[in-house]
């Protein structure tokens, strides 16, 4: 008891860690984590063979290429289970959940549609990967107080200090949300900070080195490689530590006697994982194999991509949820920079001011930014190597180091630490607060959301606009809301649905949300299960109601001004279901809610009011489409369609492009394609108009216009970009037509 009241500070970040992390784990449906599944398959494997799997040869795909460590504790914690599914039994996939994949909100969210098989209390395979979560938790706390201890070690004399930067891991919002789910990248942070901890305490070690040393770098190192291969790079923060005493002591025969005894055990404890690496894919680390299996990049084409993913590495390092579709406000990521930023700062401020001969002072902040930059080297070298790389975990090693590094960074800035002594607990509370709160946000105002059954409203409650639809005998459209009459192109439009279920559907139906315009052309288009993913019909029960809120793009190259009607339904397989009013009379397999009125996007250009369907496409730098024209928006089979382009170049070019203009059926084929060549010499705007003729034989429809450019010489397509030079498409799609008598 005493113990725990001296330590009152980290035994509290402890609870709260451990607290929030299972909070994380049971808000957070199965396998929505960024490869859980994958994971769980590779545990479930080892329960049911007793063997570890061989990439390429499991009968689903896993984490096979991975160290056991993780997953073998997972096996001899769930083994007794039994989970009622094969290994490779897939959850139903909610085919939607792509939409709009980097907004923040809760728009089809979750990559699995989710029922009550996996609601409190837990049983099979719920249970199963609870238990292997909740594993996970204690492993990140493991790294917490990891965390401290380094802390407490390099500052013996300032406590504060440890309880700051262990902050900036126990109350992480991405580190929380990772140790309530099924990875082995918690376990390469518990290595991690084991192996930093030791150097640590061996700089602290007045005896310096001795043979204990060996076995502890090899022990700690050799479960480091069984947990994660990336962990390799540790060995050269160990190689920094044991250097700088045998440097400082001249003890270069222990230097080499701790070195060999190091790479003894290590080869003892995880020198089997590479041997069969070896035996099985011909190179001791598999890694040649995984490259085969999951795609890699070219290093040396992709230096300009890695950079640009930058931002979303440092995004998902500290929040970014799912498979990076759950961000966090930008304004978030921006703070955290600033505050990294600020503590850099701080750090060369307190380093200017040590006192010569104080080594141990500037040995230590060594120490740490090593660890900082060879975890930063391992992330960044496989985002040049693999299309997943850009993924903040892959840096949960050197978390420990860079949060006290961090902390230690903001102290060092006098003016906030006035007198120190009470100046310094202040901080480190402060920096536990705020990131305590990020945590406590991010999980109840951006996680839990995203994955929130629609609200419910009650019997008797006053309903917007009535209509009492009955969608045949499974459900009642009771009213519904809009939140705007008027749309302009790249403005959303809200619309709540109050549901009454009558009857269980039978399997799946599909909200669908139409706007047609006048000619009959389909202007914007929604699909979902309802719930925005979240309630899907095979989980209606009768009596349910709620408010099923769906939002609706206009996009930015509709055809404007026109008027357009809005209808909702919902559709199965291969039919709609039927619609009956009140009365009974047949209202048909769409509901009209009403008619909105589509306004010409603000003009985006000076002295530019005569160009109609404002645009803002960027070409590479090179041109810029500003708006675009049809001369009829109804054509018949075999009727030429003209097709006004308004481009100004970006700048002084002599260049010749093709352009090409095809009308796409609904599955995406051409069935009509034009192409002329278009020299561009004036930074003024200017129209070229291109024709093509529809063929006479055409079936009657709405057809989508796609616009590209090429490069008239080397024939490359030249792609959209966006402000910060990231590519968008490479194609355009114009507001559709109408093709029919």
């Amino acid at each position: 008891m005493n113990r725990l009241r001296a330590n009152w500070d980290i035994s509290l970040i402890l609870l709260l860690f451990v607290a929030l992390g299972l909070a994380y784990s049971v808000v957070n449906p199965l396998h929505e984590a960024t490869d859980e599944l994958r994971h769980y398959r590779f545990v479930r494997y080892i329960v049911v063979n007793g063997a570890l799997p061989v990439q390429g040869q499991e009968p689903c795909r896993s984490q096979s290429h991975h160290p056991p460590l993780y997953y073998a504790a997972g096996a001899l914690l769930t083994g007794w289970i039994d989970t009622g599914r094969d290994i490779c039994d897939n959850p139903p996939g909610n085919r939607f959940w792509a939409f709009r994949f980097a907004d923040v909100g809760t728009d089809n969210k979750n990559m699995y549609l989710h029922g009550p098989e996996e609601a409190f209390p837990w049983y099979g395979e719920a249970l199963a990967a609870h238990l292997l979560r909740a594993l996970n938790v204690f492993i990140g706390a493991g790294a917490v107080w990891l965390t401290w201890l380094t802390g407490r070690t390099i500052w013996p004399e300032r406590r504060a200090l440890a309880a700051g930067g262990t902050a900036f891991v126990a109350f992480n919002p991405m580190f929380l949300y990772l140790s309530g789910a099924i990875n082995n990248d918690v376990i390469a942070a518990l290595s991690g900070a084991a192996l930093l901890y030791a150097c640590a305490r061996l700089l602290r070690d007045p005896a310096g080195l001795s043979p204990r040393w060996g076995l502890i770098f090899g022990a700690l190192y050799g479960l480091a490689l069984l947990s994660k291969f990336n962990m390799a790079a540790a060995g050269a923060l160990v190689a920094f530590a044991v250097t700088v005493v045998a440097w400082r002591r001249g003890q270069w025969r222990q230097w080499l006697q701790v070195g060999l005894l190091a790479a003894l055990v290590t080869a003892l404890l995880a020198g089997w994982w590479f041997v069969r690496n070896q035996i099985l894919y011909g190179e001791p680390t598999g890694f040649r194999t995984l490259t085969e299996l999951w795609g890699a990049r070219d290093p040396s084409e992709s230096l300009p991509l890695a950079l640009q993913e930058l931002a979303p590495a440092w995004s998902s390092l500290w929040g970014r949820f799912g498979f990076g579709q759950i961000p966090l406000p930008d304004a978030i990521y921006s703070g955290l920079a600033v505050v990294a930023g600020v503590g850099l700062l701080g750090l060369l401020l307190s380093l200017l001011r040590r006192e010569p001969g104080q080594l141990l002072d500037r040995v230590f902040p060594a120490l740490l930014a090593l660890d900082v930059v060879l975890f930063f080297a391992v992330l960044f070298n496989y985002m040049l190597i693999s299309p997943a790389g850009a993924m903040g975990r892959f840096f949960f090693p050197g978390l420990p180091a860079l949060g006290l590094l961090l902390f230690y960074g903001l102290s060092g800035w006098p003016a906030l630490l006035q007198p120190p002594e009470r100046g310094l607990p202040a901080l480190a509370l402060a920096a536990n607060g705020a990131m305590l709160a990020l945590s406590l946000v991010a999980l109840s105002g951006y996680l839990a959301p995203a994955y929130a059954r629609p609200p419910a409203f009650a019997e008797g409650e006053p309903i917007p606009n009535e209509v009492n639809a009955r969608f045949d005998a499974l459900a009642s459209l009771r009213g519904y809301e809009l939140s705007a009459t008027t749309l302009r192109p790249g403005e959303a439009l809200e619309i709540d649905l109050y549901w009454e279920v009558n009857a269980q559907p039978p399997g799946d139906f599909v909200l669908f949300v139409h706007l047609i315009d006048g000619s009959g052309a389909l202007v914007a288009q929604r699909d979902s299960h309802p719930g925005t993913g979240n309630f899907p019909t095979r989980y209606w029960r009768p009596g349910d109601r709620f408010v099923d809120s769906i939002r609706l793009y206009l996009p930015e190259t509709a055809y404007t001004p026109e008027t357009a009607t809005l209808s909702v339904g919902l559709a199965g397989p291969d039919y709609r279901l039927g619609i009956t009013g009140p009365d009974g009379e047949g209202w048909g397999d769409a509901l009209a809610l009403g008619t909105l009125h589509l306004l010409p996007a603000t003009q985006l250009y000076d002295g530019a009011e005569a160009i109609p369907n404002p645009l803002d496409q960027n070409y590479e730098n090179q041109l810029r489409l500003v708006g675009y024209a049809y001369d009829s928006r109804q054509l018949a089979p075999g009727e030429l369609l003209a097709v006004t382009l308004y481009w100004q170049a970006l700048r002084e070019v002599r260049e010749a492009y093709r352009v090409q203009v095809q009308l796409l059926d609904a599955a995406g084929n051409a069935q009509a394609t034009a192409e002329e060549h278009l020299f561009a010499a004036s930074e003024e705007i200017f129209p070229f108009t291109i024709r093509l003729t529809t063929d006479p034989a055409m079936e009657p429809g709405s057809y989508r216009v796609r616009l590209a450019l090429f490069d008239a010489g080397s024939g490359e397509v030249l792609s959209i970009v966006a402000d910060d030079g990231h590519q968008i498409d490479n194609q355009l799609i114009l507001a559709p037509l109408q093709v029919g008598p």
